[in-house]
């Protein structure tokens, strides 16, 4: 009877993740194109960009937002687990001939941003996870610089805490029309022409070979929402900018680090966006479930010792100070110290690990304590 229980508890909270994570609602994302919509990019890259794994295609769900250049543009999110929000970054991809997206070279596609969001994003002033509905929205605008036509729209994020370094992102298609008022100035014409050659490259990190092996390990553990290397003209600080980790590498191959120095092993003229030709496991769906249950039910044992962790299944109480307690959007390290688990909805998700070669230290709080293994 306990193992039915605790089946029917795992089959519960692995059906309730991804509906808690946080995924683009304004603009109208493409359809996703396989399973964990809001689930962050494979730590390998090879569904870079857009979540499209090798051999996918973008699908429109209707037509693309509309967006006239200058003017105020709502960007909005749905999903409970927003990570102590984070930095993001909008950019663009095109112009998209015809609107053929289906046949547009992703892997080979240039993204330049066009605003940044420096803490704060994609939700202000949340120490952890969020107990209902994300309210934030955000602004930008179609720079002059964009000329009218299709573009595929992307929003990137890396949130403040978690078990791992992660990069998330989720791509929109929009039509950029002209400005309602044209501008006849010289000295403004100029200034596009300034900012159109300005936009920086796509800020990439947290994706193996994909992203050079850069990562925004060091800002996770100090649980620190990143400065991007090049955040652009565009630039929000919802939060303040007192207090952001500089983050130093951009895996981005076209993106000039420091002083116009490449990324270690390529050249301007490298190839972009190369997936690695190692495909990620495609695990039986009754193996995984069945290893989950097992997961949980170890970690409800042993969790169950004088270590003050909660297990699996504990609902949230008034008093944060008891060691009993789940506090939402706060994240525990399991004993074995590699992997943990987020309190989110006043229960402990199942078990995720922690990247390979690292380790938590034991214990709960807003973030974890990472180290190396």
């Amino acid at each position: 009877m306990h193992r039915t229980l605790l089946s029917i508890t795992a089959f519960s909270a692995l059906m309730s993740l991804p509906k808690a994570h946080v995924v683009l609602e304004a603009p109208k994302p493409f359809q996703f194109a396989q399973y964990g919509p809001t689930n962050p990019i494979s730590p390998s890259g090879e569904d870079f960009p857009c979540k499209i794994p090798a051999g996918g295609k973008l699908e429109p769900q209707g037509p693309p937002t509309v967006m006239a250049i200058g003017e105020d543009q709502r960007v909005s999110f749905s999903g409970h687990a927003v990570h102590g929000g984070g930095s993001c970054q909008f950019s663009l991809s095109g112009p998209v001939k015809d609107g053929a997206w289906e046949t547009y070279p992703l892997k080979a596609a240039e993204w330049k941003v066009i605003h940044s969001i420096e803490g704060g994003c994609p939700a202000r002033h949340q120490r952890g996870n969020l107990d209902g509905p994300n309210h934030d929205q955000y602004s930008l605008k179609i720079p002059e610089g964009i000329e009218p036509g299709n573009y595929i729209f992307a929003w990137t994020w890396l949130a403040r805490i978690g078990g791992q370094p992660e990069y998330y992102m989720n791509c929109a298609p929009i039509a950029v029309t002209s400005a309602k008022t044209k501008r006849s100035d010289s000295t403004a014409r100029k200034a596009s022409l300034v900012k159109k050659a300005a936009f920086p490259e796509l800020f990439m990190a947290n994706m193996g070979e994909v992203s050079g092996g850069c990562t925004t390990g060091e800002a996770l553990k100090q649980q620190v929402a990143i400065a991007f290397p090049n955040p652009g003209a565009s630039v929000d600080h919802p939060e303040g900018a007192g207090n952001l980790f500089k983050q130093q590498c951009d895996g981005n191959p076209r993106a000039k680090q420091g002083q116009g120095s490449n990324p270690p092993g390529t050249s301007s003229s490298s190839p972009l966006y190369q997936p690695i030709p190692t495909p990620m496991p495609e695990p039986e769906t009754e193996t995984v479930f069945s290893s989950l249950i097992s997961t949980v039910s170890t970690t409800s044992a042993s969790l169950s010792s004088p270590t003050g962790l909660p297990s699996p299944g504990t609902p949230a109480e008034s008093s944060p100070t008891n060691p009993g307690t789940c506090v939402e959007g706060h994240l525990t390290c399991l004993n074995d110290g590699r992997h943990f688990a987020t309190c989110t909805g006043g229960q402990l998700t199942l078990p995720q690990p922690i990247a390979p070669g690292f380790k938590c230290e034991v214990g709960s709080g807003i973030g974890l304590n990472i180290s190396p293994a």
